[in-house]
């Protein structure tokens, strides 16, 4: 069965709630929260296929003292890329697509070994939106992990906050 929408409420209703989760401020960006952005390799993303820039989610694991800059890891679908490759696979973490209504549709990793910098303002910028925070759960277990993984440095882990109390 189709709806008629002639007066275009849904739509309407569609993008309040998209304003709703907007990144309108470094104060809106904190540890744990998922964000969806628009992403290119100025971001240290690395794209084929012909793509100039890529729609992510990502979790943000740590924030600079002054607020006006992330650390985040990105959230993938394929569960196996770093199959092989055990070192890597070690830092994998898995979302549960059931934890994450409206967010995943399938059970998807977070890469806890690379941490991508980011400005707030970016986040700002592109009108990136916040579509959710990990689980307790999982939030308890992933921000040990990034902390833990040998192939973020030391330095970034200091600024970024990660493993610090």
């Amino acid at each position: 069965m189709l709806i008629d929408d002639v007066k275009g409420a849904l739509a309407a209703l569609k993008t309040e709630m998209q304003e709703d989760r907007r990144i309108k401020s470094g104060a809106d960006l904190n540890v744990g929260d998922i964000v969806y952005q628009n992403m290119d390799r100025s971001d240290g993303l690395v794209l084929n296929k012909g793509y100039d820039d890529r729609l992510k989610y990502f979790v943000i694991v740590g924030k600079n003292s002054k607020g006006d800059a992330i650390g985040l890891c990105l959230i993938n679908s394929d569960l196996d890329f770093y199959r092989n490759v055990p070192a890597m696979q070690r830092f994998q973490y898995i979302l549960k697509a059931e934890d994450y209504k409206g967010v995943l549709t399938k059970d998807s990793r977070l890469d806890c070994a690379q941490l991508f910098p980011m400005k707030a303002k970016k986040s700002v910028a592109v009108r990136a939106e916040h579509v959710g925070h990990l689980t307790a759960e999982d939030e308890a277990k992933v921000l040990p992990l990034v902390a833990s993984c040998g192939f973020i440095n030391a330095h970034m882990r200091k600024v970024y906050r990660i493993g610090q109390k």
